[in-house]
C-alpha cells in the first residue's frame, strides 16, 4: 500500500486534528485574555505600526508578537491570530508527545492511549485560552527531544539538524532552551546499544552540527538587526535586582523577617535557621508547583505505576528524558531561589516528560489479562471522562462584569475625557489607553488624584484597591457613578473625577 494510505492510519494525524479542532472551540468562544496577553498583542502593534527594531525594543523577546503580527497580515484579528499560532503549536506538541511515547513503545495500544492522554491532560488544556509565549517553547522543546532520539537511533543527519534547528526555536520563545541544547547531546556518550567509539563519533557529529547551527542563526540575526548581545543583557537585567537583594541582605532586614516568621521571643533563637527555614519553603513551593503541574489524576496513576514497577522505559529513552529532567529541575529551582516566586506554567515541561509514562502504565494494565480488562474499562471511562471535563470545563467565576464595564464606558464616556484603569482588558478594549499593557494592577492615592476633573476611572476592586478609596481625601474627589460584579466577585468600580 501506499505511504500517503498509512499516513491516514497514522493516529498522530487524527490526535492532531482533534487538537486542532478543540482549538477551534477556544477562537470562537474566546475566554477573558489573560494579563500577559496584552504585552505581546501592544507588540504586534508596534511590529506592525513602527517596524521590527521598536517591537524588539518594547520588548525585547519579541518572537512570539511577531508571528502574531504577521499572522495577522492575513486578515486575522491579532488576538485571533495568537489563538491560530497557538492551535499549531498546540498540534506540533500534540504530534511530538505521542511519537515520544512511540520510541518507548511503539504498541499502538501504547499509542492510542497516548493521543487520549495528551488530547484530555487538564493542566496543558488549561492554557488554551492564554495568549502565552511558553506554549511555542513546550512544542518545540518536545519536537526536539523526539529528533534527538531519532538521531540516536539511526545517526541521521537531518535529524541532527532538525534537533538543532527545533531548540533554536525554543530559544526564541524562551532563553533556557539553550541549556537543553548543551545538556542533552551527553546522552550519545552514554548509549549502550553502541560501541563507545560510535557513541563518541556520534556526539562529536552532533555537536559540530549544533556549533554551525548557532553560528548560522547568530549570523542571521545580526543580518536582520536583532542584537544577541543587547537581548542578553535585557534577559539578565530582569534578574538583576533579584540577585542583589539575595546578595546584599542585611541584618536589619533578616532581623525583621525572623520576627514576622517567628515571633519576637522565638526569633532570638531562630534567626540563625533563617536559610534553612526559607530553602525548605522553596522547596515546598517547587514540589507544589510540580503537584499542580502534573496534577492528580495523572499523579495517581503515575504513583500506582511506581508502587507496581511499571515503569519500562529503553535505556536510549531514559537517559535523554532524565537530562531534560535534570536541566528543567536546575532551572526551576534557580528561579524560584533568586525571583522567590514560580508559575506551574514553568513546570509545565517537567510535567510532560513524567506524563510520557502515563499510557504506557496504563496499556501494561490493560494487557495484563482478560479479567483484569473488564474491570479497568470502566474505571478508564472514568478517568479520561474525568480528565476532559477538567480540561475544558471551566469551574471558575464569570468575567463579564469586566465586557459589561467596557460597554458602559464607551457608552457614556466624553470624548475629552481619558481613562485610569488598573484592569488590563478594560484598558485596551475601551481604546482609551495607548500603554494598555503597562497597567499596574495597584493605584495608588497620588495617581487617583493626578487625574484631571471629568476623567474615568476604572478600578478593579481586589481588597488593596478597597483600602485605598477607604481613604477619607479621596472621598470628595471621586464621584461613584456605576460598578460591575457577580455574586462572588467585588468587580469593577466607575468613577468619575471630580472637583473636591
Amino acid at each position: 500500500m501506499s505511504k500517503s494510505f498509512w499516513l491516514l492510519l497514522d493516529p498522530r494525524i487524527y490526535a492532531v486534528s482533534v487538537s486542532l479542532l478543540i482549538s477551534v472551540f477556544t477562537i470562537v468562544v474566546p475566554d477573558s485574555p489573560n494579563d500577559d496577553a496584552y504585552l505581546y498583542i501592544r507588540t504586534a502593534e508596534i511590529f506592525l505600526s513602527d517596524g521590527f527594531a521598536s517591537a524588539f525594543q518594547h520588548f525585547p523577546w519579541a518572537s512570539y508578537s511577531l508571528l502574531i503580527a504577521s499572522l495577522s497580515l492575513l486578515g486575522f484579528e491579532l488576538f485571533t491570530a495568537a489563538y491560530i499560532l497557538n492551535a499549531l503549536f498546540y498540534g506540533v506538541l500534540v504530534y511530538s508527545f505521542v511519537s515520544i511515547v512511540k520510541q518507548i513503545n511503539p504498541s499502538r495500544t501504547v499509542i492510542l492511549l497516548a493521543c487520549v492522554c495528551i488530547l484530555v491532560y487538564p493542566q496543558l488544556n488549561e492554557y488554551r485560552y492564554l495568549v502565552i509565549r511558553d506554549i511555542g517553547f513546550w512544542a518545540f522543546s518536545m519536537l526536539a527531544l523526539w529528533q534527538f532520539l531519532l538521531y540516536a537511533e539511526n545517526h541521521s543527519h537531518r535529524f541532527a539538524i532538525a534537533f538543532s534547528t527545533a531548540l533554536l526555536l525554543a530559544a526564541t520563545f524562551r532563553a533556557e532552551a539553550l541549556l537543553y541544547l548543551v545538556c542533552t547531546p551527553i546522552g550519545l556518550l552514554f548509549d549502550s546499544r553502541f560501541e563507545k567509539a560510535v557513541c563518541r563519533r556520534n556526539f562529536v557529529r552532533l555537536v559540530g552540527i549544533l556549533a554551525a547551527a548557532v553560528v548560522a542563526t547568530m549570523a542571521l540575526f545580526t543580518v536582520i538587526g536583532i542584537d544577541i548581545y543587547g537581548l542578553f543583557l535585557e534577559f539578565i537585567s530582569v534578574y538583576q535586582p533579584f540577585v542583589d537583594s539575595l546578595l546584599n541582605s542585611d541584618a536589619a532586614g533578616d532581623s525583621e523577617m525572623s520576627r514576622v516568621l517567628f515571633g519576637s521571643h522565638a526569633a532570638a533563637y531562630s534567626q540563625e535557621y533563617l536559610g534553612l527555614f526559607l530553602a525548605a519553603g522553596l522547596f515546598a513551593i517547587l514540589m507544589a508547583n510540580l503537584f499542580n503541574g502534573i496534577g492528580g489524576a495523572f499523579l495517581l496513576v503515575l504513583l500506582f505505576g511506581l508502587y507496581r514497577r511499571q515503569f519500562k522505559m529503553p535505556r536510549s529513552v531514559v537517559i535523554p528524558v532524565a537530562l531534560y529532567l535534570l536541566v528543567n529541575i536546575g532551572i526551576l529551582f534557580t528561579f524560584l531561589f533568586i525571583t522567590r516566586y514560580l508559575s506551574s506554567r514553568y513546570a509545565m515541561l517537567f510535567c510532560l516528560l513524567l506524563a510520557l509514562m502515563v499510557p504506557v502504565i496504563l496499556a501494561q494494565l490493560l494487557t495484563s489479562g482478560v479479567d483484569n480488562r473488564r474491570r479497568l474499562m470502566p474505571l478508564l471511562l472514568v478517568f479520561f471522562s474525568y480528565c476532559a471535563i477538567d480540561s475544558y470545563y471551566s469551574f471558575g467565576h464569570s468575567k463579564s462584569f469586566v465586557f459589561d464595564s467596557v460597554e458602559w464606558i464607551e457608552e457614556n464616556a466624553e470624548s475629552s475625557a481619558s481613562l485610569l484603569t488598573n484592569n488590563h482588558a478594560i484598558a485596551y478594549s475601551s481604546g482609551m489607553v495607548e500603554n494598555y499593557d503597562k497597567i499596574p494592577r495597584f493605584l495608588t492615592e497620588t495617581e487617583l488624584l493626578s487625574t484631571s476633573t471629568g476623567d474615568l476611572i476604572a478600578i478593579e476592586m481586589h481588597f488593596e484597591m478597597m483600602q485605598v478609596l477607604e481613604n477619607e481625601s479621596l472621598a470628595s474627589s471621586l464621584e461613584l457613578l456605576t460598578s460591575f460584579s457577580d455574586e462572588d466577585d467585588p468587580g469593577i468600580a466607575i468613577y468619575r473625577r471630580v472637583e473636591p
